[in-house]
């Protein structure tokens, strides 16, 4: 398997978290976050052992908590006051970072492309839990030759009600990317699909 290609990243935010259930989201306010240049996702599980007769009997390792870095072309300022909860002046144009805000809990979605056995798929990926970290900033001048920056995003994931915390279908065949971009735009609809 080969993959080669990451697009699409969108986010929602979360209307209600009912019991046993994935979120809702406002599909009213989906906002993509930029052009993708790369998606890293990282898992911390938590783990346990069982010793029994002087050797290891149980061993369990499950789903704690992960972050999702992604790496996009730009995140303007509309995307930027959405997912962390700035405030963005309408009259002024300016945005307001402040130790006050709070990055609402959402969903999050993108695609990766993937070569199997010469064949192409489409994969989908839900993260129906996230929740935006403020990073990093930077930037440089240009010299004698241009170096292009880009925006980078992290979200913690979390473990939803019902257990889940990743969902992914893959798709391929006639029509694979308009029908995984429709699934991943089904996920963030405004009732639970």
């Amino acid at each position: 398997m080969a993959q080669f290609g990451a697009k699409r990243p969108r986010f929602a935010p979360v209307v209600d978290t009912p019991a046993g259930a994935l979120p809702t989201y406002d599909a009213e306010k989906v906002v993509t976050i930029g052009k993708l240049v790369k998606a890293d996702l990282s898992v911390t599980n938590a783990s346990g052992e069982l010793y029994a007769d002087d050797a290891l009997a149980e061993k369990v390792d499950m789903f704690a908590s992960g972050v999702l870095a992604l790496e996009t072309d730009d995140k303007t300022d509309e995307v930027h006051a959405a997912i962390h909860g700035a405030t963005k002046d309408t009259e002024s144009g300016e945005v307001t970072d402040s130790d006050s805000d709070n990055a609402p809990r959402g969903g999050v979605v993108y695609y990766k492309v993937i070569i199997r056995n010469g064949v192409r798929y489409y994969k989908g990926v839900f993260l129906p839990l996230c929740k935006a970290i403020l990073g990093n900033d930077s930037a440089a001048t240009k010299g004698s030759s241009i170096t292009f920056g880009t925006s980078a995003t992290s979200f913690t994931v979390f473990r939803c009600d019902s257990g889940a915390w990743r969902i992914t279908k893959e798709f391929t065949g006639e029509g694979a990317e308009a029908n995984c971009i429709a699934w991943c735009d089904s996920k963030l609809a405004g009732a639970a699909t």
